[in-house]
């Protein structure tokens, strides 16, 4: 069984971040200063197991640079 935790952290000096560890260690990308925002996060972990950006490319122009007009 996977254990995910949505821990809060609050630096010496006031600062507070809010991250998501999945059994114990931290998760890539996860880290946040909106407790909102770290739920949300969670959310998607638990679903999706990552919080791995999705890159899609749109549109491709490819170009001859040694090509001389």
């Amino acid at each position: 069984m996977t254990k995910y935790e949505l821990v809060k952290e609050t630096t010496i000096n006031g600062i507070v971040r809010y991250s998501i560890e999945k059994n114990g260690n931290y998760v890539n990308r996860s880290v946040t200063h909106s407790l909102e925002e770290a739920e949300k996060y969670l959310h998607i972990v638990t679903t999706n197991g990552e919080l791995d950006t999705i890159k899609e490319t749109i549109k491709t122009i490819e170009v001859d640079e040694n090509k001389t007009n």
